[in-house]
């Protein structure tokens, strides 16, 4: 017998399934301008495009050979009418209120939702994927360049919580690299915090671009969104895209220092990824 908010996460279920097929069936309707691009380096225009996209939204669930926590991406452009927009909008909106509803039911048990989905024929349910938007642009842009992005999360803890970590991992009997590791995080001044680092997964992001006006006039506004999957942005039958360009993982340029980074740069602790503070 399902509560109150098992029985809203399968309503919630339902609503998304139904918002998804009434823009997937628009999508195919539609007669603008599309491209899209993969990680092989191959390019797909207008229906090819739209029925990539197509493809990867209908992934509701994951394959058997893949890892549940990866996210197949479908990066590029794809020009849509006021219909398919206002339909992507509604697909946006009820992805969030799946993920709210799976958020609540999860609250005391992690694994609630799994179960109830497995109920209703999802065993393999990709709930990353599904809660992706797509990124719509209300206005056409005149450029739209994708580029992958590096970032690391920085957490300061105390040096009692760094050694609750240690010791977590290495139990009763250390090996010869933790007891260093506990040596030095005892000569570590007890009041001054350690950084744990972690590089998160690079993603991709399109930097869109709008300019107006021309020579001294000229106004240039720039935004940079997620573009895991195609940017939709206004087009019309028979008018262009703007100008773009793909980005490939290889092609990252190497993440430059920050002027303002204040941690050494090795670890001081590794198997916590705990490094020191610069004076």
């Amino acid at each position: 017998m399902l509560d109150s908010n098992e029985i809203t996460l399968c309503r919630q279920f339902d609503r998304l399934k139904s918002s998804l097929n009434r823009f997937l069936i628009q999508l195919d309707r539609e007669a603008a301008a599309a491209w899209i691009f993969d990680l092989e380096k191959n390019e797909y225009s207008d229906g090819e495009a739209r029925q990539r996209l197509a493809a990867v939204l209908e992934q509701l669930e994951y394959p058997d050979d893949r890892d549940g926590r990866e996210t197949e991406i479908c990066p590029g452009i794809v020009g849509a009418s006021p219909k398919l927009l206002h339909l992507a909008a509604d697909l946006n909106e009820t992805r969030e209120s799946f993920k709210r509803a799976v958020l609540e039911v999860n609250r005391k048990d992690r694994e609630t939702a799994h179960r109830i989905m497995k109920q209703q024929g999802y065993a393999r349910i990709h709930f990353k994927q599904i809660y992706r938007h797509l990124p719509i642009l209300l206005k056409k842009p005149d450029s739209v360049r994708f580029t992958w992005g590096m970032t690391r999360s920085i957490k300061k803890i105390s040096r009692q919580e760094a050694y609750r970590k240690l010791i977590a991992l290495t139990g009763d009997n250390p090996t010869l690299g933790f007891q260093r590791q506990l040596e030095a995080l005892a000569a570590h001044p007890k009041d001054e915090p350690i950084a744990i680092v972690q590089d998160l997964k690079p993603h991709i992001k399109a930097n869109v671009c709008w300019v107006k006006g021309t020579g001294r006039d000229k106004e240039v506004t720039r935004k940079m969104i997620s573009a895991a999957l195609a940017v939709l942005i206004p087009l019309d039958p028979g008018e262009r895209l703007p100008t773009y360009s793909a980005a490939y993982p290889g092609s990252r340029k190497p993440r430059k220092s920050r002027a303002d980074v204040k941690i050494e740069a090795e670890a001081f602790l590794p198997s916590i990824r705990g490094h020191r503070y610069l004076e």
